[in-house]
């Protein structure tokens, strides 16, 4: 579980980022009602885009958040498993 969470938080963490940026590197910072870009995209500097594509950006941010109680959900049974047994050979 822990492993599981740990690489959803780094994949969603680095697509979100990778997003950003090709949308700061991409669009201008003003709308372009000619190509649908009218809507502000959050963590973008001022750029535009569509609807959809400020929905995805907030999907993503909202992704992070199961992967991370799920990787400390993880981390937590480990901690109780190891408490749990203490004939194992492991200097705390």
């Amino acid at each position: 579980m822990q492993t599981f969470g740990v690489i959803g938080c780094l994949a969603v963490f680095v697509w979100s980022f990778g997003l950003i940026g090709h949308y700061t590197t991409t669009r201008p910072y003003g709308p372009v009602p000619q190509r649908g870009w009218t809507v502000c995209l959050p963590w973008c500097f001022g750029c535009y885009g569509t609807f959809e594509e400020k929905q995805q950006l907030l999907l993503l941010h909202y992704w992070f958040l199961p992967f991370f109680f799920v990787a400390f959900v993880g981390t937590w049974v480990r901690q109780l498993r190891e408490k749990k047994e203490p004939w194992t050979n492991r200097t705390h």
